[in-house]
């Protein structure tokens, strides 16, 4: 989102995301009523019951239902939403402020509040980490708002809404209890809802939506149309179109990794079905993204430092829907310096020369002496 088009697209996102948020949504449960939900949260129960009605437009509060959402403004509240946090940050990640202003360079630990937008490089990547334990992992690429946010502690039930704009995500969303609100993610073109699941979900150039489910299941939304994708299967969506049938996913390569001391090479057999093979390689001690690939041939090779990585490899069918996963632990280990080479002992040194004797003359002129006088 580089260009004045996104800009105002990304401006116009968060101004109508922050126009809400001085309210907070709550979805009212069996046995719920206005003086409950105000004296467990409110900082001022009377006159939270005597305003909350006429603040909703509510003629006669009796006639609420289980299932009815209520707007709270956040200033009457006694406790504050839990901020998201980042993790795993790698390259560059922009967060746009929900109140405006300069955006921001996104650091380890930094906290993501309700109307916030992020947006990673094309080397960037961050985990979104929510309050009940559900994480996002937004991919190169990508941009991604939070629409709505409302975690707080010691409360269940709050909704979580997001928006990816571009790029792609994968959610590992904590299992729900069935009186929970769902987790839903919008895109141009459909609403994912979830409750407890693993899955990826991607928004192309053309706008089109992708959503494949690995646990659990999703409902994706799209032109009055909602399909059940359970584990194992895969939906897509065009813009302005319903989402299609679910599909099975392709199966997980059976890859085989080899390593030496400056990189890994990964190979598998090649599948039937798949147009590529998406490729992706972690760090192992912090997850954090380190590059991805899409592949024709079914052979991967990459130069890595020492350490302890993650490789992923997905089968990736002919609608550009991605398969099953396919992990594999690489280990790179130093090269072991070899020892030095034995030297060979030094030869012994030469013997001295013994000296001359001078007797030795004497007697030899003795032996000629006595020859001559025989």
């Amino acid at each position: 989102m580089k260009g004045w088009l996104w800009m105002a697209l990304l401006l116009g996102l968060l101004s109508s995301t922050a126009s809400a948020q001085e309210d907070w949504q709550y979805t009212l449960r069996p046995g719920d009523s206005l003086w409950k939900i105000c004296d467990r949260f409110a900082q001022q129960p009377q006159a939270c019951w005597r305003e909350l009605a006429s603040y909703n437009g509510l003629d006669n509060p009796h006639s609420l239902s289980p299932g009815d959402v209520l707007r709270v403004p956040m200033d009457w509240l006694k406790e504050k939403p839990i901020s998201a946090t980042a993790r795993g940050v790698s390259g560059e990640v922009l967060l746009y402020p929900a109140e405006g202003g300069e955006p921001l360079m996104v650091s380890e630990g930094d906290q993501i509040a309700f109307g916030d937008a992020l947006e990673t490089g094309m080397d960037g990547s961050v985990r979104v980490h929510f309050a009940d334990q559900s994480v996002v992992l937004l991919k190169p690429s990508s941009l991604l708002v939070v629409n709505q946010y409302r975690r707080f502690l010691g409360q269940k039930g709050e909704r979580t809404e997001l928006r990816l704009e571009r790029g792609s995500i994968r959610n590992s969303v904590t299992p729900l209890d069935q009186d929970e609100a769902t987790f839903e993610v919008y895109t141009p073109g459909v609403v994912a809802a979830v409750r407890g699941t693993e899955y990826y979900l991607s928004v192309d150039g053309a706008e089109t939506s992708r959503n494949e489910v690995l646990e659990g299941q999703v409902d994706v939304t799209g032109r009055e149309t909602t399909r059940e994708v359970r584990q194992g299967f895969a939906t897509l969506a065009a813009i302005d179109e319903p989402p299609m049938e679910p599909v099975a996913l392709l199966p997980a390569p059976a890859m085989v990794v080899t390593t030496s001391y400056t990189g890994a090479e990964a190979v598998w057999p090649a599948q039937a079905d798949a147009q590529q093979y998406a490729v992706e390689w972690y760090q192992q001690d912090d997850g954090v993204l380190l590059g991805q690939q899409y592949l024709t041939e079914t052979r991967w090779q990459q130069a890595l430092p020492v350490g302890q990585y993650r490789l992923l490899v997905r089968a990736v069918d002919n609608h550009g829907l991605r398969g099953e996963e396919a992990w594999q632990e690489i280990t790179i280990a130093p090269e072991p310096v070899e020892p030095p080479a034995p030297q060979a002992p030094e030869p012994p040194p030469e013997p001295e020369p013994e000296a001359k004797k001078p007797w030795d003359l004497w007697v030899f002129i003795g032996g000629v002496a006595l020859m001559l006088a025989l």
